[in-house]
């Protein structure tokens, strides 16, 4: 009984975490063109209506904040995630000089 429990609570926090996930990755993905300065409160607010959403899917139920919360959070995190490994992208190549080049020399 008590496994039975535990992997229902597994496979209601994948349910509700998952369309978070994606939904911050492909918000990610699709707002290339913004600049970073809008995309970080867009994504809050997508995050706030998505989590919303959750409290019109389910009916009162004890497990709702948790669920809002979590629905949040993950979100967020994967969209954050995303903006930050583009914006690592985007950043020139930090390479270090090699150490004692020289240019080749011409025909002496």
């Amino acid at each position: 009984m008590i496994i039975a429990a535990f992997v229902f609570l597994i496979v209601g926090l994948f349910v509700v975490v998952t369309p978070g996930a994606v939904l911050g990755c492909v918000f990610a993905l699709v707002s290339g063109r913004l600049p970073h300065v809008a995309r970080i409160p867009l994504l809050v607010l997508l995050a706030g209506g998505s989590a919303a959403l959750w409290l019109a899917v389910i009916g009162p139920n004890l497990w709702r904040p948790a669920i809002v919360v979590l629905s949040f959070t993950a979100t967020l995190v994967s969209g954050a995630t995303f903006l930050m490994r583009e914006a690592r992208k985007r950043r020139a190549p930090q390479i270090p000089p090699w150490p004692a080049w020289y240019p080749p020399a011409g025909p002496r």
